[in-house]
């Protein structure tokens, strides 16, 4: 299978690349992911060569992403079988349950591909503490807050005055949302789950794997893409475009993906607070 990493037998001298991760023979003086150069100890020798190596190439990340397409369509449809258990709330069950299920598809995808092959997953995925002061890190997770909620916004008003209602966002329904105390269940799958998982996903998998292959810009601008195009609705694929560029950036400034979680959660929690108040 493509997405596979040459199996390599497990010795007591065996060593893991301190860059990616990728657990390397004995004898190896360059890391096969990467291309760092390893010391007899297994040290790298020129920590230059990929500071933000990881053991997953273009390969591994488009097997990937046709993969969690598959289970996509998988859980949308469990998620619609499950929804009419509870016909007085189904809409609400069918996105909870979706949520759900898509951050479990997400999650595999990226171990599968990947993340087996780290010999530190956490730091290999990006949930680390940023390497940018707490101001800095506050400061960048809130402007990406406002540029995505910005563009949303601008792009709603140009759509709007150009009545292409094929383009035009749909509206959140109301009906997605749990009545009473259940409130709190779809804040949790929206503005808990699905962040992490996306991001998760998107910029721990997706643009960490490209940083190491085309560079930063057209990383950030490729995972943008990719991930505006999963969400699989004309109306959304700009604004989402544009959130995409944001968060990208902020993980090529902090090197964390928790910015760029409290960022993601900040919007959906912002705009389930809206659907809420019938603006």
């Amino acid at each position: 299978m493509l997405y596979r990493l040459p199996p390599v037998p497990m010795t007591t001298a065996d060593k893991h690349c301190p860059a990616c991760g990728l657990r390397c023979s004995p004898g190896d003086t360059v890391c096969t992911a990467c291309g760092t150069g390893l010391t007899g100890d297994g040290n790298v020798s020129q920590p230059e060569t990929a500071p933000d190596a990881v053991p997953w190439t273009v390969v591994h990340i488009t097997s990937g992403l046709f993969l969690f397409l598959g289970l996509l369509f998988i859980a949308a449809f469990s998620a619609r079988a499950i929804g009419v258990l509870y016909p007085s709330q189904e809409t609400a069950l069918q996105t909870w349950v979706a949520v759900h299920l898509l951050g479990i598809c997400a999650l595999g995808t990226v171990w599968l591909m990947g993340l087996r092959h780290a010999a530190s997953p956490l730091q290999a995925i990006g949930l680390v503490r940023p390497q940018t002061s707490l101001p800095v890190t506050v400061l960048w997770a809130v402007g990406a807050l406002g540029f995505s909620i910005l563009t949303t916004f601008v792009y709603g008003l140009v759509v709007d005055r150009l009545g292409v209602d094929a383009l035009r966002p749909p509206e959140i329904e109301p009906e997605i949302i749990f009545s009473g105390a259940g409130v709190l269940l779809t804040l949790q799958a929206l503005v808990l789950v699905t962040p992490l998982s996306e991001e998760i996903l998107f910029r721990g998998f997706v643009l960490r794997g490209l940083l190491q292959n085309i560079g930063t810009g057209p990383a950030v601008v490729a995972t943008a893409v990719v991930f505006s195009a999963l969400h699989l609705d004309p109306g959304t694929a700009i604004p989402i475009f544009f959130t995409g560029l944001a968060l990208g950036w902020v993980y090529v400034k902090t090197r964390s993906l928790w910015p760029c979680i409290a960022a993601h959660g900040g919007q959906n929690l912002i705009a389930l607070l809206v659907v809420e108040a019938g603006l």
